[in-house]
C-alpha cells in the first residue's frame, strides 16, 4: 500500500490546493499511473465526497494535486459545515481504499485559515494524528474526555475551582478556554472562562464556578450540572468532556437565607457538580 503525503497545503480565494506525492510500486518504467481521487468524508454523518486529482510520474515515485473549491464543490453547492477527514484512493475502482494524508516533515504543518462569504470559516488543519481534515463553520466539536486533577473548595470565595491538564504534544495551545456546565434534564448550559497556562509540555487550565451571589457572575442555578472543557483555536473549537477527580467537593452554603447543600462527583464517572442536592 503507497503511503502517499501532503507536500503542499494553501488557499487561493476560495481554492484549498493540495500537492503531495507517493511511492510507486514494482519498477519505474512499468505499469500505468493508478488513478487517484482524494476522498472528504464528513466524521460524524458519514457522508462521502469525491474530487479527482491530477497526477504526473517522477522516477519511482507519483506526484498529485487535488483542488477543492468549498464554495461550489457540491454541484455548485458549498462544502456542508462539519469536520471531513481528507484521505487519497489509489487505483481501480475494484481496489480503491481511502488512505489518510500525513505531511512531509519538510512542510509548515499550521492550520490554514479561510473566511468565506457567509459568514462561513473554513480551516485546513492537521490533527493530533497528523493526517489532514477540514473544519467547516468552527462549531464545537467533541475530542473526547479528560480527567480533571482537581475540584475544590474556595471558602473565602464561595467557589467550586475546577482545575486540570492537557499534554501539549496531543493539542496545540488555544486561544481561549471555557468551562460548559450542562444540565442533565435540560437543555440550559452555564458558562464560565477558564484560565489557560502554558507550561512545559502541558497546557493548564482552572475554571472558578460561583455558586452564591457575585458581584460579577450569576451563580451556578439548582440542578446537576455535567462539566466539559471548550477550547478555542482561532476559529475551531473543542470540547472535552471532564472526568471526575478522586476527591469531590461536598460543602454547604448559604443562598436565599437558607443552608443548601453543593456537591461534585468523584471518580471514575464524568464530573457533575450539583446545588441543592439531597
Amino acid at each position: 500500500m503507497p503511503d502517499p503525503h501532503l507536500t503542499e497545503v494553501g488557499w487561493a480565494g476560495s481554492v484549498l490546493r493540495l500537492a503531495g506525492r507517493f511511492e510507486r510500486g514494482g519498477r519505474p518504467e512499468t505499469g500505468a499511473v493508478p488513478g487517484v481521487d482524494l476522498l472528504l468524508r464528513e466524521r460524524a454523518a458519514g457522508d462521502l465526497l469525491r474530487v479527482p486529482a491530477s497526477t504526473e510520474t517522477l522516477d519511482s515515485a507519483v506526484t498529485f494535486e487535488a483542488r477543492v473549491d468549498v464554495v461550489s464543490v457540491l454541484g455548485g453547492a458549498p462544502l456542508p459545515g462539519g469536520l471531513w477527514d481528507v484521505g487519497l484512493a489509489i487505483g481501480g475502482a475494484a481496489e480503491r481504499t481511502a488512505v489518510p494524508l500525513g505531511h512531509a516533515p519538510t512542510m509548515d504543518p499550521s492550520p490554514q485559515r479561510r473566511f468565506l462569504p457567509g459568514p462561513i470559516t473554513v480551516i485546513a488543519y492537521f490533527g493530533p494524528e497528523g493526517t489532514l481534515a477540514l473544519d467547516v463553520g468552527g462549531r464545537p466539536h467533541s475530542a473526547g474526555s479528560s480527567r480533571a486533577d482537581t475540584a475544590s473548595w474556595n471558602a473565602r470565595r464561595k467557589e467550586v475551582v475546577v482545575a486540570g491538564h492537557l499534554d501539549l504534544r496531543e493539542t496545540s495551545m488555544p486561544i481561549s478556554g471555557t468551562l460548559v456546565l450542562s444540565e442533565q434534564r435540560s437543555d440550559r448550559a452555564f458558562e464560565v472562562i477558564a484560565m489557560l497556562e502554558e507550561r512545559p509540555g502541558r497546557l493548564c487550565y482552572t475554571a472558578a464556578v460561583p455558586v452564591t451571589r457575585a458581584f460579577i457572575d450569576d451563580p451556578l442555578p439548582r440542578g446537576t450540572w455535567a462539566a466539559s472543557l471548550c477550547l478555542g483555536f482561532s476559529g475551531m473549537h473543542r470540547e472535552l468532556r471532564l472526568l471526575a477527580p478522586d476527591t469531590p467537593v461536598d460543602v454547604r452554603v448559604w443562598r436565599r437565607l437558607r443552608p443548601t447543600r453543593v456537591t461534585s462527583s468523584a471518580a471514575p464517572g464524568p464530573l457533575t457538580i450539583s446545588v441543592g442536592g439531597a
